[in-house]
């Protein structure tokens, strides 16, 4: 799974079908593609709604739908399916009007849920397969990141029981988005597919409160459920003001069933800086890769509370839906280097854990800097933007490029002579169908020759290997096969040999 709307959704003609290639050459199957209130909309600065139906997309201007069309056509041609997010900006007669001190949050306030169930219901219609010619998506997820200010607010709203005080108030707003949107997709014929919610960053402000003050993601999730902090129902005028029933659990259910009934829970498990394998200590609440197994046992705790069965045995399937580590020019970030492992670590920690479906890089190419800002005399401000992908704003190949291509991952990473290192790769370029030879080298450190240490065939569709190989001394591992015509390798992983302990 991938996601790069600069180059995909905004993109050219010419460089969507570039970076659909190269996507297609990577392996990669499926694209996550945002749909933006906003740009589809008529009249989207208009405090007054334009006259026309929300629900039939012909009644939106065609030349706002033709990205979308475009991009999704050419996906499908090359075998390569859609995950549509529908989110903001909002349209601002969708909107409620922010605090003229806030004008910045205008694009993201209050949005009406019952307008956007009625877009959802348009962009379902559009793309149900039987509109116009234009290819089925049967895979969605609802909005992005609503505990975080820049995608949803208010977040916080003052408590109607003491004003100096503040409640949550985005969790309530999306949980009528969800709905909303889980009645607008079973309208145009998508009740049977896939639809993902939550689709919520890592972490937000922990303590620090107010309108455009993020939430934690375990702190939203619990209040999307009408949960307190220690997952007991909320009551009283604490379920009041943050719209949820008083001790009606079943009734709850019934009003919110994609709460329960979505295919999986959509997460962002950035941390961005720290190795994929450390866990957050700030907060409790924030969740990256690191402690998944909080997501789901939170989840899981939460549909016990309410008498209800998780879609699998093992709990509610995580759907990471946006994934990646900030490099250069980003002033803080990681080296090359560790972006390209941290990554591949990253592959190996999701694919041992039965609950996660799908893993996205985020960003082909690096964000442009911040507009109107300049990058040498702000550069904090100006690299506010994704340094996530794959390749540099100019073009450059990153390490993570081939690493992409090619994961591998060392687990044992320091090993005493004779001990055997484990290993973890992936040929993600390979063909579902087929079965590749690998070839696991090494190198010493100090010289630039590899040889082969191991040879194996491994199968799909996911071409995984876990494995073992001893070597002599300290040095460098790789996975070397051949994709189709070409030579590939992954990039060089470091492995050190410790001598063994003499015996007394």
């Amino acid at each position: 799974m991938f996601q790069d709307d600069i180059q995909l959704v905004y993109g050219q003609p010419a460089v969507v079908e570039k970076t659909l290639d190269q996507l297609k050459a990577f392996g990669v199957d499926r694209i996550r593609v945002s749909v933006f209130w906003k740009i589809v909309a008529p009249a989207n600065d208009s405090v007054t709604k334009p006259n026309f139906d929300p629900t039939d997309p012909a009644a939106y201007p065609a030349a706002h739908w033709e990205r979308y069309d475009r991009l999704i056509r050419s996906a499908r041609d090359k075998g390569i399916l859609v995950n549509l997010n529908i989110t903001s900006p909002v349209p601002r007669w969708a909107a409620g009007t922010a605090p003229a001190s806030r004008a910045d949050l205008q694009d993201t306030w209050a949005p009406s849920t019952s307008e956007f169930g009625q877009f959802v219901k348009a962009v379902g219609t559009r793309y149900s397969g039987k509109y116009q010619g234009l290819p089925r998506v049967n895979y969605w997820s609802v909005w992005n990141e609503p505990n975080q200010a820049g995608w949803l607010t208010p977040q916080w709203s003052p408590d109607p029981r003491k004003s100096t005080r503040l409640v949550e108030a985005a969790p309530a707003i999306y949980r009528g988005l969800v709905a909303a949107a889980w009645t607008g997709l079973a309208d145009s014929g998508h009740g049977t597919d896939t639809i993902l919610i939550g689709e919520t960053a890592p972490q937000g402000s922990r303590k620090k409160k107010g309108v455009s003050r993020s939430l934690d993601a375990l702190r939203f999730i619990r209040r999307l459920y009408c949960v307190d902090d220690n997952l007991q129902l909320l009551k009283g005028r604490s379920a009041d003001i943050r719209s949820c029933p008083r001790n009606d659990p079943g009734g709850f259910v019934a009003q919110n069933p994609a709460l329960f009934r979505a295919s999986g829970y959509a997460h962002h498990p950035y941390d961005l800086l720290a190795p994929p394998s450390v866990k957050p200590t700030k907060s409790d609440d924030w969740v990256t890769v690191a402690n998944l197994r909080d997501l789901s046992r939170e989840l899981k705790r939460i549909y016990q509370r309410y008498r209800q069965k998780p879609q699998t045995r093992r709990g509610t399937p995580l759907y990471l839906t946006e994934y990646g580590y900030q490099t250069k020019p980003d002033p803080v970030s990681v080296s090359f280097s560790q972006q390209a492992a941290f990554n591949n670590e990253a592959e190996y920690l999701t694919m041992r854990n039965p609950n996660v479906r799908a893993l996205s890089q985020f960003l082909l190419v690096d964000d442009a800097p911040t507009a109107n800002v300049d990058p040498k005399t702000n550069p904090s401000l100006a690299w506010r933007t994704f340094q996530s992908g794959l390749m540099s704003l100019a073009g450059k190949k990153k390490p993570s490029y081939k690493a992409y291509i090619t994961p591998l991952h060392v687990k044992t990473q320091r090993v005493r002579r004779g001990t055997p290192v484990r290993i973890f790769g992936m040929l993600r370029a390979a063909d579902a169908q087929d079965r590749e030879r690998v070839s696991i080298q090494w190198r010493p450190k100090g010289s630039k020759r590899y040889k082969t240490r191991k040879r194996l065939t491994v199968k799909g569709p996911r071409h995984y290997l876990n494995t073992s190989v001893r070597v002599p001394r300290s040095g460098y591992l790789r996975l070397r096969w051949r994709n189709g015509s070409k030579i590939t390798v992954s990039r060089p992983a470091r492995v050190t040999v410790l001598r063994k302990r003499s015996k007394r």
